[in-house]
């Protein structure tokens, strides 16, 4: 748990090693912001602007809308945040003379390079991104430096009482009402079974999709007779269903909150009584039957069956406090340069 809130707080380097991944210019200026190398010091130690010019690069490839100018300056400002962030906790971890065996750097080093189908791909990858093997060594260890100091930090430090608990559960009871649910069984039959998906693309199936309507609609029709005239619905489910998922177990859904569905299926099961079965409905996907086996209103989560997640829920916060407060100290007994 500790490490995941660590990985929460911090960069950490493989994103720059993804396998596949392209790769992105680097020069020193964006769009006609001027990005400075230096692009900060920390107690006078330089921060190369290659990786925060990767990151923020990295970052807009997940970003749908364009971002302007002052936006733009911002992402780049937590970016550079970061890496001072990540300089300070490694000063830090020297200073204190803690202690990152060459063997787990290592470790990481080779899994960056696994990655690569040869030495020279991998050295190619570094040139690109402009990053020494050196600077890259560094920042693996630079990542266990980090997590050893916020390990330290919260280790042994957080508490959280069953009170603190309980309080949470009752302030926040909304967090924990399950919407109405019901367990249902169905026979699907798609418009476009497994076997034509594969055989044919999505542009093909859809200018036949009237024949294939009509097809699937006739092929439930003779299973909603064969099911009328005394068949088993479990096995009709794992002889006829298109839904690999349940068809197996009978056409089992288990338990599905209301409005998981396609709302015509939330509808038809609406209209059932426990034991029932459903004409045939018609979703965009296909024709259904369905068999309504039990049904659960809206209701409140026991305390007993949420009381671990929101220790979990608790006792990361708690972590994040300590550790962004950690931080802060380390900022301001430090001389910060931001050069950008």
């Amino acid at each position: 748990m500790l490490k995941r809130m660590a990985r929460v707080l911090l960069t950490v380097l493989p994103w720059i090693f993804a396998v596949g991944a392209a790769v992105a210019e680097q020069n020193n200026s964006l769009d006609g912001i001027k990005v400075p190398d230096p692009v900060a010091k920390v107690n006078g130690v330089p921060l190369s602007s290659n990786f925060v010019l990767f990151e923020f690069n990295r970052m807009m490839k997940n970003i749908d809308e364009a971002l302007n100018e002052k936006q733009k300056t911002s992402v780049l400002r937590e970016i550079i945040d970061t890496e001072v962030v990540r300089e300070l906790m490694y000063q830090e971890g020297k200073v204190r003379k803690l202690d990152v065996p060459s063997e787990k750097i290592d470790e990481e080093f080779k899994k960056l390079k696994s990655g690569y189908n040869s030495e020279s791909d991998f050295m190619e990858a570094l040139k690109q991104r402009k990053i020494t093997l050196e600077e890259l060594k560094k920042s693996i260890e630079l990542d266990f430096l980090a997590r050893q100091l916020l390990d330290e930090q919260v280790k042994g430090k957080v508490a959280i009482s069953d009170q603190a608990v309980q309080k949470f559960y009752d302030d926040n009871k909304e967090r924990f009402l399950r919407p109405e649910s019901y367990r249902a069984q169905h026979i699907f039959v798609s418009i476009y079974p497994a076997e034509m998906l594969e055989k044919h693309s999505i542009e093909e199936l859809e200018s036949k999709k009237e024949n294939l309507t009509s097809l699937a609609e006739t092929k439930m029709s003779n299973i909603y007779k064969e099911l009328k005239g005394g068949g088993d619905f479990a096995e009709l489910a794992k002889k006829y269903s298109d839904d690999a998922g349940s068809s197996s177990k009978g056409g089992d859904l288990d338990f599905i909150y209301k409005g998981i569905f396609d709302p015509a299926f939330d509808e038809a099961v609406s209209k059932l009584h426990t034991g029932e079965t459903s004409g045939v409905v018609k979703t965009p996907y296909g024709f259904h039957i369905i068999k309504l086996n039990e049904s659960r209103p809206s209701e409140h989560a026991q305390f007993s069956e949420v009381k671990e997640s929101i220790q979990k829920h608790l006792f990361m916060d708690e972590s994040k406090r300590l550790a962004q407060e950690y931080i802060v100290g380390l900022k301001k007994k430090a001389k910060v340069e931001i050069l950008f």
